[in-house]
């Protein structure tokens, strides 16, 4: 769409951020709405005011194969912000009170498992050549299809990492999309699987630099304008509707929408969406890292537990629950006292009285990552003409994380550019 006279970006997500930020990279011009108060969307640092410590509101787990986040921090200027630690990856099991890791090498051929010490405990080379199942599984397959009666390896590998990388439970997840990260990452070797961390928080090394890059270049984001509806017309969006006012669009102009399912449907009640989401709980325990033994990488996974990760940052520890909905009306003291209770036993922390905690519970943090709802995103078709999506979600073969939301985009100005 070489002809195009304006372009609208509605969503200052993360999404939305690269999006705009690939754009002016091209020197062209955008116009953004953010229907909140800031920008980054879940993938945000803020101040809080009970615990007087600035948090992030959620956690991430980046890998050195998450090339486009690694770009992204390289346009906004941001790649001295990140801690690249080595591709280890620590777990707690709390029924047998033990530690154990997983120890990649460098290349294609997994050496690493023919060492006992490196891989799961009581599994053998033999069990993980299932991985291979999924390069050949058809579309309707979960990983639990796959996989379920690994009990070793599918409680202490396969559940813990699909909880983690597509938030949504073995027997609904897609074995896919999660094969589609795994011929990424594990199945390349240690050198695409080293975590990659913020030194400070995801503000500082992706939201602050990116906004302040695109005022460089003369770009504001107007916030507090929530997109109310569109006006459609023989398949062009003729206007944008907001709460106290409304734009005229032209054909030639063109919309890039930045926003998860559950708003897009709002704007689009005609198109078949994923309407089922999961819960993502996080706790925040104020307590100083150097109280804390040394874990290196800063995280640890917990099996047979109701935490899922434990993220060590500076001043606080951050725990991460996902596909979480079962939380959603626990009681909050409750929760955080079981929880600590695990993180105490898991890290041989000798204090025992609760420190000051910060519960955040992202209801919508993704879409159910099942295959009936990946084939919802892939068949979505008959979009008006001048709009473009944009979205962690809607990356067809890829899970909905960071690398997918830059990743999209980064695609959609690709698709504006070159249509």
């Amino acid at each position: 769409m070489t002809n195009f006279k304006k372009i609208y970006l509605i969503g200052a997500g993360l999404s939305g951020l690269s999006a705009a930020c690939h754009l002016i990279q091209r020197k062209k011009k955008i116009t953004i709405f953010e229907s909140t108060s800031h920008a980054g969307g879940r993938c945000r640092s803020y101040y809080d005011k009970s615990l007087e410590l600035k948090i992030d509101n959620g956690n991430h787990l980046i890998l050195s194969a998450n090339k486009n986040f690694l770009n992204f921090c390289k346009l906004i200027n941001s790649s001295d912000s990140i801690n690249i630690y080595k591709p280890t990856f620590n777990f707690y099991d709390m029924n047998n009170k033990s530690n154990w890791s997983i120890e990649l090498n460098k290349g294609t051929i997994p050496w690493w498992l023919l060492n006992s010490k490196k891989r799961v405990p009581n599994t053998n080379f033999f069990d993980y050549l299932k991985i291979f199942k999924f390069k050949f599984c058809k579309p309707s397959d979960t990983v639990a299809d796959l996989v379920g009666g690994q009990k070793e390896l599918y409680l202490n590998f396969w559940e813990p990492l699909t909880l983690g990388v597509l938030n949504t439970p073995c027997n609904t997840a897609s074995a896919k999309l999660l094969w589609n990260v795994l011929k990424e990452t594990f199945l390349k070797g240690s050198e695409f699987c080293k975590i990659c961390q913020p030194k400070n928080n995801w503000n500082e090394t992706l939201i602050n630099p990116a906004t302040k890059f695109l005022e460089k270049n003369g770009v504001s984001i107007n916030f507090n304008s929530l997109v109310k509806g569109f006006d459609i017309s023989n398949n062009y969006i003729k206007k944008i509707y907001f709460a106290n006012n409304e734009i005229n669009i032209s054909k030639d102009d063109t919309i890039i929408t930045s926003i998860p399912p559950n708003g897009l449907s709002k704007l689009l009640p005609m198109h078949a969406l994923p309407n089922e989401f999961n819960t993502i709980v996080n706790i925040h325990f104020k307590i100083k890292s150097h109280n804390i033994k040394n874990l290196d990488p800063p995280i640890l996974g917990v099996i047979n537990s109701l935490t899922h990760w434990i993220f060590i940052k500076k001043e606080y520890i951050s725990i991460t629950i996902s596909s979480a909905n079962k939380l959603l009306n626990f009681n909050s003291e409750q929760l955080a006292n079981r929880v600590w209770t695990e993180v105490r036993q898991a890290l041989s922390l000798s204090q025992e009285k609760i420190p000051e905690f910060k519960i955040l519970k992202e209801k919508t943090a993704t879409y159910e990552q099942s295959p009936k709802n990946t084939d919802l995103v892939k068949n979505l078709c008959n979009l008006p003409k001048n709009l473009i999506l944009s979205g962690d979600w809607t990356q067809k073969n890829f899970p909905s994380t960071i690398e997918s939301s830059i990743l999209s985009g980064k695609k959609s100005i690709e698709k504006l550019l070159n249509h």
